[in-house]
């Protein structure tokens, strides 16, 4: 009669598990000879002598900078297993691996501005002041690699909001950005070949602020704008030349209808209530706003920015602040390898504990293909190690 099948998903938690290396050791029998005893080496490690193998380091990563854990709420995790790790040794584990992968700071920034499309926003990260017992504003710069190429994220840290740190960064970049409205970004955008590339989204935020007083000629506004979205919607799935060829047939009308219905209420509105606010704001950004007609890989709004920094707005709720200079420095670094594997469909753990495992040996010249968006990962034994050391 056979048999009727049925799956259901089930979990068991993670185990910690102890890896034990046996190292062989060889004495020449000519009692002559100079080689005297000889060990064979461990295998590569970030961390010298460290009792956490590179899967652990990974783990412990990953779920502080992915999924947010704080170090303390890790440590009891960790205890029902019968293991005590305690923070200060996590943090120093976490600080440790970053000096040994800080090589890839410069890389990762360079392959985010190997493109001609790019996407820039910041974030607060509070940082202690040392003797005082108080924090203080620090920044996050995030920028996002768009184009044809898979996408990458890196982060750069800065102790204030400075122009200056987007015109650091971005020194000698060719191409659009995407930014919100930020008096900082307008030094960048006055440079020949920087091209602004402005944000519905931020736009429509300030008619929503703008609907408790004045209604219906605000929600008239959002409505034109959810047009915009509904025309971008059905060019998803066309390629960049024929989502060009269909913004400037479809999107470009309702963008000029937008702007001519903005200068007729300008005109019956004071320069102090929220609408007259909004319709500056938006008609100030004109030329930046129609901007993502010219390209098929421009995007209407600074989302993609926005969503690659929304895990600073999560992380600083369950580890508060940075105790140092180099702990968002660290967090910077790890913040965007992890966005970017998880831009490109790479497992975070599985890149981490695979290239944790081959940086130490790595070619330099070849460090361009440990970044997510062309990582290829090793083969490995049953017990994580890798079997071959070629690269």
């Amino acid at each position: 009669m056979g048999c009727e099948v049925s799956e259901k998903l089930e979990y068991r938690p993670g185990k910690l598990i102890v890896n034990v290396y046996k190292r062989p050791k060889y004495v020449s029998p000519d009692s002559t000879a100079e080689v005297g005893v000889l060990t064979a080496p461990m295998p590569d490690h970030p961390i010298e002598r460290c009792k956490a193998d590179v899967g652990l380091l990974s783990y412990i990563i990953v779920s502080k900078f992915a999924d947010h854990l704080p170090l303390y709420r890790q440590d009891g995790i960790f205890e029902p297993e019968g293991v005590d790790i305690p923070r200060a040794t996590q943090s120093s584990w976490i600080m440790q691996t970053y000096e040994a992968v800080k090589v890839l700071e410069d890389m990762l920034r360079g392959a985010v501005l190997e493109t001609d499309v790019l996407f820039t926003d910041d974030s607060i990260i509070p940082l202690q002041v040392k003797g005082s017992g108080k924090v203080k504003k620090t920044r996050l710069w995030v920028y996002v690699r768009g184009g044809p190429d898979p996408p990458l994220v890196v982060f750069e840290f800065s102790l204030d909001r400075s122009k200056q740190r987007p015109l650091n960064f971005l020194a000698g970049y060719q191409g659009y950005a995407h930014a919100d409205a930020y008096s900082g970004y307008d030094e960048l955008f006055r440079q020949d070949g920087v091209i602004e590339v402005a944000c519905w989204v931020h736009a429509r935020r300030k008619f929503d602020e703008a609907v408790s007083s004045r209604p219906q000629e605000a929600t008239e506004i959002i409505a034109r704008i959810a047009k915009l979205y509904l025309i971008e919607k059905e060019c998803t799935d066309l390629d960049p030349v024929e989502r060009s060829n269909a913004r400037r047939i479809h999107a470009a009308p309702v963008i000029e209808g937008i702007f001519a219905r903005l200068e007729e209420l300008k005109t019956a509105t004071i320069p102090s209530e929220p609408l007259r606010k909004a319709i500056d704001y938006t008609l100030n950004q004109r030329a930046a706003l129609k901007r993502y007609l010219e390209n098929g890989w421009l995007k209407p709004d600074n989302n993609t920015a926005e969503n690659a920094i929304r895990p600073l707005a999560l992380g600083p709720k369950n580890w508060m602040f940075a105790g140092s200079e180099r702990g968002p420095r660290a967090a910077a670094l790890f913040l965007g390898l992890i966005q970017s594997c998880k831009a490109c469909d790479v497992n975070p753990w599985e890149y981490f504990n695979d290239i944790l495992r081959r940086i130490m040996h790595h070619p330099v010249s070849q460090f361009r293909e440990l970044l997510p968006d062309r990582w290829q990962p090793m083969a490995k034994g049953q017990n994580g190690l890798i079997l071959s050391s070629g690269s």
